[in-house]
């Protein structure tokens, strides 16, 4: 069975990355709040939690696949979450595949670099290379349907259709074509309620989050699809 993917990057990242520190403290948030699900609430096998930076994002694998989304939809949630509550916003798209260790094809040289690092950077003369040691469907499917023409601006949390029957039990959604635009803002089940209190995550109340969101947008003086796509499937009503 193929191992889920997360793939989880801020939005507004390079527009905004120059007038202010939000970018930064969003992707700090949300950093932060990888490594401690995976810390707290993921640690021993079978569900621990594989991360890997992407410049403003992560994609995010679990160790195994499972009959259900129930474990990455929760995180992703989560993760969404935490991102508002820091004052960013993010977007995320579940996708499966497979991930491997791609180390024995790099060229010798590279190889033999690899071996002596700590965490893929090695010397480069005076400066510095630093390598991703993984590729695979995981990371390739989940970027695809996160930055696919058929997905809608916004900061939304996308799954192919396909697998709604895979959802929690009760996850809101709105279908899209051959998507699934879930509401992560107002989502409520036991599995993530049990995630973000032993992740000690911040559990902000609905009303909180909305307010959160509305502040995003009057701050970035954001309109137009951006705001009508988020508006529409988190279920709010429209800016004023």
């Amino acid at each position: 069975m193929d191992q889920w993917a997360i793939y989880i990057d801020i939005e507004g990242f390079s527009a905004t990355y120059a007038q202010s520190t939000q970018p930064l403290v969003s992707l700090g948030a949300l950093m932060d709040a990888i490594h401690t699900i995976g810390s707290r609430c993921y640690p021993e096998t079978p569900h621990r939690l594989f991360a890997h930076q992407l410049g403003d994002g992560f994609v995010i694998v679990g160790e195994f696949g499972w009959p259900d989304l129930k474990q990455p939809t929760t995180v992703a949630i989560a993760l969404l979450r935490t991102v508002l509550h820091a004052g960013g916003v993010a977007k995320a798209a579940i996708s499966e595949g497979q991930l491997a260790d791609i180390v024995g094809c790099y060229p010798r040289r590279i190889r033999e670099l690899y071996s002596q690092s700590y965490g893929g950077a090695f010397p480069m003369g005076g400066g510095l290379m630093t390598v991703l040691p993984v590729m695979g469907t995981a990371l390739i499917n989940s970027f695809k349907l996160l930055y696919s023409p058929q997905t809608p601006s916004g900061s939304l949390l996308v799954v192919p259709k396909s697998e709604a029957s895979r959802l929690p039990v009760g996850m809101p959604f709105i279908e899209n074509g051959e998507l699934c635009i879930l509401d992560w803002l107002h989502a409520s089940y036991s599995e993530l309620t049990d995630l973000i209190s032993r992740a000690q995550l911040p559990a902000t109340k609905e009303d909180a989050m909305v307010a959160a969101l509305y502040r995003y947008i009057k701050k970035n003086q954001l309109s137009g699809k951006w705001v009508d796509n988020t508006i529409l499937y988190l279920n709010l009503k429209p800016c004023v």
